[in-house]
């Protein structure tokens, strides 16, 4: 327990940064901290407010970024410069240094006092489990409802169709919003409905999330529709919405699966400029409130390594204060042969995005179907793997 009269632990934050030719990364370092803290020069602030808000450099490391000259710095900020935003928690980690290049926030380390004030994933691995799979441990397999250009009854009848084969969650693609051939309100309406008339002819339990991205307003409005409409969750983009606007839907409309998506999070694993995804899909949208994090997968449209893939996953399920584990979604051109490597690689605690290649088959459900087959039987030995 803390002491009342105690300070607060400050965030520990690392960065990377490159440094010109003769540059001292410390000085360096120290500029940082101040312009993330105070941002003005020395002589513009007392002492008694340097001593209580002024970022610290705990450590320098040397080392290189691509044959240059470079650092990692491990910076401390006081606990008094933050508000229980996660606004105002990136303001501090990634404000005014984000216009600087060649610095990367690599990590940050939250005091317990505040990992506790943000709200974190309202179901997690389990919560989502007890939905789509009750009693298992397989790794999970979800689908995407695209290209954008389907109108409404064309949506409907490929979510019928990943519905029969089994598919745990259809999502819509996150180019789907109210654009005049498939009309939001319409569109969930319809589809939610086509779902749960297939779960109940078929015995599933498959799940529907609409995109609601979209401005605050419009955004909760979207959320509230869809719950309405018996969707289990949704699909945010906090890239575009901001890590509050994920977690006003996690506090303003309850209950629902919050699928977090990576449009425009402007991360990359070769930046050198940034967040780290690990840092900022694993730790920053969990706890803003998603329960699953999707991620651009190796060999993929993308090809991220498989270690920055690893990486989120391990920050997926960390240990983080008091907050539930997280599905991590690999996704962005999974070829559908190659399911039953990724379910190994990453292990059950996964929720796997197939799209375009189960899209592209002559006989959808039939691929879609051989899709979960192999999810079930990644199923860790001495279990069924049952449960939807």
């Amino acid at each position: 327990m803390i002491d009342d009269d105690a300070p607060l632990p400050p965030v520990r934050a690392r960065y990377r940064i490159l440094l010109e030719p003769g540059e001292s990364a410390r000085e360096r370092a120290e500029a940082i901290a101040r312009e993330q803290s105070l941002e003005v020069p020395p002589g513009a602030s007392s002492p008694e407010i340097d001593a209580r808000f002024l970022g610290r450099v705990e450590e320098v490391q040397p080392c290189e970024i691509h044959g240059r000259g470079a650092a990692r710095v491990d910076l401390a900020y006081p606990s008094p410069l933050f508000d229980g935003s996660l606004t105002q928690l990136l303001n501090v980690l990634w404000g005014n240094v984000s216009l600087m290049d060649g610095v990367l926030l690599e990590d940050a380390e939250l005091p317990e006092h505040l990992l506790r004030g943000f709200p974190g994933p309202a179901l997690g691995v389990p919560g989502l489990r007890e939905r789509v799979a009750p009693g298992s441990v397989r790794p999970l397999v979800s689908s995407a409802l695209k290209p954008v250009g389907l109108d409404v009854p064309a949506l409907v009848r490929l979510a019928r169709t990943l519905a029969r084969a089994g598919v745990d969650v259809i999502k819509d693609d996150h180019g789907l919003a109210d654009q005049p051939v498939a009309r939001f309100s319409d569109r969930v309406a319809r589809v939610s409905e086509a779902v749960r008339e297939e779960n109940a002819r078929t015995g599933g339990r498959t799940l529907y999330f609409p995109n609601v991205t979209a401005g605050a307003r419009r955004m909760e409005a979207r959320a509230r529709e869809a719950r309405g409409r018996g969707c289990d969750g949704v699909v945010i983009c906090p890239g575009l919405t901001g890590l509050d606007g994920l977690r006003a839907i996690r506090e303003e409309v309850p209950g629902l699966v919050l699928m977090a998506h990576p449009s425009h999070a402007a991360t990359s694993p070769g930046a050198v400029r940034g967040i780290a995804p690990a840092l900022l899909m694993g730790t920053l949208w969990r706890l803003a409130g998603a329960d699953c994090v999707v991620y651009v997968n190796a060999r993929g449209r993308f090809a991220w390594p498989v270690e920055t893939c690893q990486a989120i996953n391990r920050r997926a399920r960390a240990p983080l204060g008091p907050h539930l584990p997280v599905f991590p979604v690999p996704a962005g051109g999974i070829q559908a042969g190659e399911v039953a490597h990724w379910f190994e690689t990453y292990g059950p605690d996964t929720l796997l995005l197939i799209g375009g290649s189960v899209l592209e088959a002559p006989d959808v459900e039939a691929r879609a179907r051989a899709v979960v087959d192999a999810a079930h039987r990644a199923a860790p030995p001495g279990q069924s793997g049952s449960g939807s």
